[in-house]
């Protein structure tokens, strides 16, 4: 059997009851993955997630990575970073990116920037606005670079 043939020919035939069993088996077999390979399981998730959404961090993904900061952690929530925002006009970024590149320069540069909000603001609008990188920039960032 070729199972990319069997599958396009499922998708070919557009029947939503058949996609709903698709969809029942894949979350089946993800469930065996990640009871034997984690590693693998968090591959094909991601490989999933960014099939729907892009690359785009999720509200739940974004307070989950800045949870983990090291050494500070969270220092402002996205409702005030959402705050800090509007406060000054930046409509061009998205609410989630700054929240999480906003607190991941507190924690990475407070030693420089010390209580200097505006340090923060400014870095951190330069990080995602980053003429030289790639569209889905902090994205890629906090989900393959940090860890």
């Amino acid at each position: 059997m070729d199972i990319d043939n069997i599958i396009q020919k499922i998708i070919d035939n557009g029947r939503i009851e058949d996609m709903r069993e698709l969809s029942n088996m894949l979350q089946e077999g993800m469930q065996i993955i990640k009871n034997y390979d984690e590693d693998c399981y968090k591959k094909f998730e991601m490989k999933l997630y960014k099939m729907a959404y892009g690359n785009v961090l999720s509200p739940e993904m974004a307070e989950k990575i800045v949870s983990k900061m090291r050494p500070y952690g969270k220092r402002w929530t996205l409702e005030e970073t959402r705050q800090i925002q509007q406060q000054r006009g930046i409509n061009n970024i998205s609410p989630i990116n700054f929240f999480v590149v906003l607190n991941s320069a507190y924690n990475d540069y407070n030693d420089i920037f010390r209580d200097n909000l505006e340090d923060y603001i400014r870095f951190t609008i330069d990080f995602i606005q980053d003429e030289d990188a790639k569209n889905g920039k902090v994205f890629r960032y906090f989900t393959q670079i940090v860890e």
